[in-house]
């Protein structure tokens, strides 16, 4: 933020517009007892100057670390493309742009948006954006439930486990009963879909590994297949969601344009059939022509919102993450075909990692089963001491008590080989 200083008069003026004589007669309503006679014993004020200098200061007592933490958020490099885009001043806002005369090029990127988040998906529609990955799940839920008619959803512990969380508070509220699914060697398990309305997967899930989603859809007979991903990357290499019949398909959108900021803001992305169109949450925004006949773009089905319907609308999600998905939309375009390429050095590096861990004696795989960029090992607390500028993974007994001792790893084109090499090199002295 500019740093701006008022003058003793520009003070004045501004309190007297306002109808008072000194600055103290705004906290009236504050009980006296409770106003300090003195100033706190803080340092300052400081020039401009001063200020970014005692800031450097503190941030020479960071501690540079080696990063291989993933579970929901990730570390990928940003074009500067992206950055260049989002802050010009006509785009750096997440308001809805409801006047279409005026918001023509905010429409068309998120229309641009969606028709990239429908092309890596396969699905036929997708909206202009949700909160993050975990809300988009649970309005997926809600989704369900309404389409259904069954206050019953099937969700795998292969979930992330802050996902979970959030499923639990919806339902709640909602009286909607989550019934968890059981995992094996790291995957879910068969589930009954007596009286269920739902069945939620996470793919790849927060065990790194890849779902079969063509057995779960044969499982899941006629409920809804819903998919989470928190890596969306790996979309780039798997197989359209179309593909296995999967109805919703959500995820979170960070890892496409987006900076980690120390866990949000996120991007939820939300894509479906077209034949859940109007049960969908969020913005659609649509093409058409103006009266001359020229190309144009407008919120579209407009009735389902909470702007026009207020409690019949089917989700109270409004001013959304326009900002983050014209990141995605910008980090999409500036790769281009070449997603493809990052999504498979992701899995390389991932790959190859995992099998210099498991040559040290300590060190093993958890699950033998495909992974994309994830994958957990099991490491001997001697080997810990060792990594003492390492953040090797997530902790994942604090979640799964029975995975003592398991660390979830990532990797992507932020940690090289040489990084690795480098790692692996520590751990064996």
């Amino acid at each position: 933020m500019d740093y701006i200083a008022n003058t003793d008069l520009e003070r004045e003026s501004m309190l007297r517009e306002i109808g008072v004589k000194k600055i103290m007669d705004l906290f009236h309503d504050i009980p006296k007892e409770l106003i300090l006679s003195t100033p706190l014993n803080i340092p300052g004020p400081f020039s401009e100057f001063e200020l970014l200098s005692e800031l450097h200061k503190i941030s020479t007592q960071n501690r540079p670390t080696l990063s291989f933490l993933g579970g929901g958020n990730y570390n990928h490099y940003i074009p500067s493309t992206v950055k260049a885009i989002t802050s010009r001043g006509e785009f750096s806002t997440a308001y809805t742009p409801y006047q279409p005369e005026i918001s023509q090029g905010t429409l068309q990127a998120l229309y641009e948006y969606q028709s990239m988040i429908c092309e890596i998906t396969g699905m036929d529609v997708s909206n202009a954006s949700m909160y993050d990955g975990a809300t988009s799940l649970a309005e997926a839920m809600l989704v369900a439930t309404k389409i259904k008619g069954k206050k019953r959803v099937l969700a795998s512990k292969a979930i992330n486990p802050l996902y979970r969380e959030v499923l639990k508070t919806y339902a709640n509220v909602a009286e909607i009963e989550i019934r968890e699914v059981d995992c094996q060697d790291g995957l879910t398990s068969d589930f009954d879909t007596e009286g269920s309305s739902a069945i939620l997967i996470q793919n790849p899930n927060f065990f790194g590994l890849l779902e079969d989603l063509n057995t779960i859809r044969e499982r899941a007979k006629d409920l809804l297949l819903i998919t989470s991903t928190t890596e969306p990357l790996s979309w780039a290499m798997l197989q359209p969601f179309a593909n296995s019949d999967v109805d919703i398909v959500t995820a979170e959108g960070q890892s496409f344009g987006n900076p980690i900021s120390f866990g949000g803001p996120g991007l939820g992305i939300f894509a479906a059939k077209k034949v859940y169109i109007r049960q969908m949450p969020g913005r659609l925004v649509g093409e058409t022509v103006d009266i001359q006949g020229k190309r144009g773009f407008v919120l579209t089905l407009c009735a389902r919102e909470q702007h026009i319907r207020r409690e019949k609308a089917t989700s109270n999600i409004c001013t959304n993450q326009g900002l983050c998905a014209l990141a995605a939309a910008v980090y999409l375009v500036t790769y281009g075909e070449n997603l493809g390429e990052l999504a498979r050095l992701n899995n390389q590096l991932a790959v190859y990692f995992s099998e210099q861990l498991q040559k040290i004696e300590g060190i093993d795989l958890v699950f033998n089963a495909p992974f994309f960029n994830e994958f957990i090992v099991r490491i001997d607390k001697g080997i810990l001491l060792k990594l003492t500028d390492v953040e090797i993974g997530i902790n994942l007994e604090r979640y799964y008590p029975d995975l003592k001792d398991c660390y979830l790893v990532c990797c992507t084109e932020m940690t090289p080989k040489e990084i690795i090499d480098r790692v692996i090199h520590e751990i064996g002295k």
